[in-house]
């Protein structure tokens, strides 16, 4: 029996010893290449180098004038945080818009923006803007979510972009202005500063009035509530009338939406309304064709009303 075993074991023994010289001379299979992670610094360069081509592209392309719209109100705390040379934190609520869609990349939002614009005004100061937009939301939506935005974030300024998304579905008015109001309410008790921002121009809207409306709405809150608001509607319908310097296309390819372009003239106009107010204060001597009020906003919303009633949706 064990010689038998001898016979065939011996064989494959022998044969074991020929292959094994040859699988130790076979190379190890290297592990695939992983892709590079960009480095922060890579990724702030890439950014900034986006930001810089964008900064370039808007020159003298919107009309900003210096002082920007109007905010026809005061910001204390950024005043005081500017002034000093103080961090300064700004919170973005809104929907779409301030979420950044249409934009080909965060970079391109309206927050990411002001950050860079604020802080090319203000270099002794530390900016920081948080995008804090979620697409498809209302009023309601966002004063749900609030209160632990300003318990999270600490913010000295907060801009609420609110209004586009009520108007387009109806929402009640009474409704919509007391949750204004209400929210209002809830960033002056955090000690922040509060900002207004209305709805941006909709040549497309199916029921124009009813767009209309609620830029006036939230205009006669800010006048009641002494709240400063940043009227991108009358900005818009401005650069839209302004047929000696035509602007160049600032919506998406949904006609709704701004683009890169557009977020872009937009936050510039933003900072320097803002740099206005902080800059100036109440020594501005209000001039009756910039104050923008809920009735010269009206006057404007009307005669908006009336020309997107009569043009086709582009």
């Amino acid at each position: 029996m064990t010689r038998l075993l001898h016979h065939v074991l011996r064989p494959m023994l022998v044969a074991a010893a020929m292959l094994l010289p040859g699988l130790a001379a076979v190379p190890h299979a290297a592990p695939a290449a992983e892709a590079p992670v960009p480095s922060k610094r890579t990724t702030e360069q890439d950014a900034g180098s986006f930001g810089l081509a964008l900064d370039t592209s808007i020159d003298g392309v919107c009309r900003v004038p210096e002082d920007g719209p109007d905010l026809a109100g005061d910001l204390p705390v950024t005043d005081e945080k500017l002034e000093e040379g103080r961090p300064l934190v700004v919170l973005a609520i809104g929907s779409s818009s301030t979420q950044g869609y249409g934009a080909p990349r965060p970079e391109a939002s309206y927050p990411f923006r002001l950050e860079r614009d604020l802080a090319r005004r203000y270099p002794e100061s530390r900016i920081r803007v948080i995008n804090a937009g979620v697409g498809g939301e209302i009023a309601a939506d966002q004063l749900a979510r609030l209160n632990e935005l300003l318990a999270e974030n600490d913010p000295d300024l907060v801009i609420w972009q609110a209004g586009t998304n009520d108007a387009l579905r109806a929402v009640d008015r009474a409704r919509f202005t007391d949750q204004l109001r209400k929210g209002l309410e809830m960033i002056r008790e955090s000690g922040a500063d509060a900002l207004l921002m209305d709805l941006q121009l909709y040549p497309g809207a199916k029921d124009p009035k009813t767009y209309a409306a609620f830029v006036t709405l939230m205009h006669q809150v800010a006048d009641e509530t002494h709240t400063p608001i940043y009227s991108r509607y009358a900005l818009m319908t401005a650069w839209e009338e302004d047929r000696a310097h035509p602007t160049p296309d600032l919506l998406f390819t949904d006609r709704f939406h701004l683009n890169a372009l557009g977020y872009a003239c937009i936050s510039r106009a933003l900072a320097a309304a803002i740099a206005h107010a902080v800059d100036e204060g109440d020594a501005v001597p209000a001039g009756r064709n910039r104050v923008q009020t809920a009735a010269t906003a009206a006057a404007g919303v009307e005669a908006g009303a009336q020309r997107v009633t009569s043009e086709p949706a582009r």
